[in-house]
């Protein structure tokens, strides 16, 4: 029993209830408050007690194993510490001047202290300044000297700064630069050093090194905020402006995804592709190097803000995104019940530019592309009739390049064409390969209505069931499809097409790519193609084309093989050359118009485990 509780019974018993009873109220009332606070207080020592605990296990944790501190350097355990500090800065600062340093790929620590001053003192302190200025010009001119220029320059520059206070266009601060280096050896220390004395030097910003206080200087530029130095120097807003330390080579909106880690200097890459003049995107690189979790990341990413996306999937990679984000997951194959149908058109959407045959035409165009692939390069006349064939067919429809709606028309099927065929002279052979699309092995893929239908959200068009002589022709039909979908609507979309050198393969597939590359800014697609044989893509004469029309390029991990063709088309320096050679997984280069960076691609636990194509990590 506690002293209060002692107390609190001891004055129960003593003070009489009929003379005392308001008393007694009181003083029980108090010893009860003096009970409860004592308790607090105990709770309170205890939590104290605990947080100092847990403080010490985490100091334990995160301290070296030991420090050895001499006048010039400090050890910390196998790594050696030299720390320099700012002491003299030219008149003019140029504007980034920190960069060099900032995007130095070495390890370092910079620590930036601000103290700002106020207005009365620097003024007087610039009025006596002014004062000796003067005097000093009077005194040689008395003795008949020669102007000396630079008092006549520091009398402009101490008026000009006077009269920016004045209009507080200025204010005065103290400012402190200090830069901590670190290495395993000496050698590389004293190097890295020189290096940094040369770039400081170059921009006439002089520096020393520290000696005797090396621990203060590791605390000053540790993340202690605690300057335990005070080696400063006079600047104004100007020049402290041009301090700003991080207008290094960044890549970061105000809007958009984030993309990876800018490696320079771990700033955020945020990016809106379709803020850009051009947003195609192409991405390169070796087989598990990471392209395809960096390009699922965009998606998933995207899908959050609002972008319907659509993929063409050849490996079935994607239906785990699907699981999670919902959406349409539509398996092209022998076996699927799902069916595209080749002659489908786009309802209507057109500018005042198009014309009403253009919707039809266009359809021919890309049937004759079709036709070309499937019955294995047709000759000039079997060209000529065919397209006269697929224009016969629409028009039985009551679909002409006079009137090519189709709202309320049948829209024909291959099957039709086939009919056609069969009545015009000289197509025998073209009836001859044609039936085994439309009633051989291969008719229920190719000749049925459309059973489908791109909705919102996440679309995965598979192929990986298809045989390899049917799939780039089920890639060149879902093509076709999207992009009769994208015409039909203005709606925010991103294309992604997986495996592209299975389209490139082929001409005809490929021209239709190319012309969908070239066309999607205007219908407000953007399209990303995604490959890992480099040399095949380039090689077809519509691969480079795809590539100067794609502004956005992710080049990760390369193979020695392919680097040289990737450093000829995006004219590579050597150092970023090396980069793609020897990066890690998901390490790469990330182009966006003129801005260059070194990019890692990072993911949360969550995303990590949705988009992943490891399956150790399943």
């Amino acid at each position: 029993m506690s002293n209060q509780e002692k107390l609190l019974e001891l004055v129960g018993k003593r003070i009489p209830g009929d003379i005392s009873g308001h008393i007694k109220k009181e003083v029980v009332e108090t010893t009860k408050k003096e009970v409860k606070k004592e308790s607090n207080d105990k709770d309170i020592l205890n939590a104290e007690k605990e947080y100092k605990e847990a403080l010490a296990y985490v100091k334990d944790m995160i301290a070296p194993a030991f420090m050895k501190v001499s006048a010039d350097k400090l050890k910390i355990n196998n790594t050696i510490a030299k720390t320099f500090f700012i002491y003299a800065y030219p008149t003019f600062l140029e504007w980034n001047w920190l960069s060099p340093i900032i995007n130095w790929d070495v390890k370092f620590d910079m620590s930036l202290f601000v103290y700002p001053v106020e207005s009365a003192f620097i003024q007087k302190y610039l009025k006596k300044r002014l004062v000796q200025l003067n005097s000093e010009r009077s005194i040689n001119a008395d003795k008949w000297l020669v102007n000396d220029p630079a008092i006549d320059a520091q009398i402009q520059d101490v008026e000009e700064l006077r009269h920016k206070l004045t209009r507080w266009e200025e204010k005065y601060f103290h400012f402190g630069l200090y830069i901590t280096i670190y290495a395993e050896e000496e050698d590389q220390l004293n190097k890295i050093g020189k290096d940094i004395e040369t770039i400081l030097a170059g921009r006439n910003v002089l520096q020393k090194q520290s000696f005797l206080r090396a621990e203060q200087w590791f605390i000053s530029t540790g993340p202690f905020c605690k300057d335990e130095l005070g080696v400063y120097r006079n600047i104004s807003t100007g020049g402290l402006s041009t301090t700003f330390p991080f207008s290094s080579s960044t890549l970061s909106h105000d809007d958009g995804i984030l993309y990876g880690i800018n490696t320079h200097n771990n700033s955020l890459i945020i990016f809106d592709r379709f803020k850009t003049e051009n947003a195609n995107m192409t991405v390169f690189a070796k087989s598990g190097s990471g392209k395809s979790f960096a390009v699922k990341l965009e998606i998933l990413r995207s899908l959050m803000l609002g972008t319907d996306v659509i993929v063409i999937d050849p490996e079935n990679e994607y239906q785990a995104l699907i699981n999670q984000v919902g959406g349409s997951y539509l398996d092209v194959s022998l076996n699927s019940q799902q069916r595209i149908n080749p002659f489908d058109l786009p309802l209507a959407l057109k500018d005042q530019n198009e014309q009403p045959w253009d919707l039809l035409r266009s359809a021919v165009i890309n049937l004759l592309g079709l036709m070309n692939l499937m019955l294995w390069k047709m000759t000039a006349e079997e060209w000529s009739l065919m397209e006269k064939a697929i224009i016969t067919t629409y028009s039985l429809k009551g679909i002409t390049l006079e009137d090519d709606n189709i709202i309320g028309k049948d829209i024909p099927i291959m099957k039709d064409l086939q009919d056609v065929l069969e009545t015009m002279d000289g197509a025998n052979s073209l009836v001859t390969r044609i039936q085994k699309f439309t009633t051989w092995i291969f008719s229920w893929i190719f000749s049925q209505k459309t059973n489908i239908d791109l909705g919102e959200g996440l679309q995965v068009f598979s192929v990986r069931d298809l045989d390899d002589m049917l799939r780039p022709i089920a890639m060149y039909v879902i093509l076709n499809h999207i992009w009769n979908k994208v015409k039909s609507s203005n709606k925010k979309r991103m294309l992604v097409v997986d495996e592209a050198w299975n389209v490139m393969q082929h001409e005809d597939s490929a021209k239709f790519l190319y012309g969908l590359v070239k066309r999607a800014r205007k219908y407000n697609l953007w399209i990303t193609t995604i490959t890992q044989d480099v040399e095949d893509f380039v090689a077809s004469p519509y691969g480079k084309p795809i590539l100067t029309n794609s502004s956005i390029q992710l080049l990760l991990k390369q193979s020695s093989a392919s680097i040289d063709v990737l450093q000829n088309v995006y004219k590579l320096t050597e150092q970023e050359k090396y980069i793609l050679l020897n990066a890690s997984v998901g390490q790469g280069l990330f182009f966006a118009g003129m801005e260059h960076v070194w990019i890692q691609v990072v993911a949360s636990f969550y995303e990590e485990q949705v988009v992943t194509t490891d399956p150790n990590k399943k």
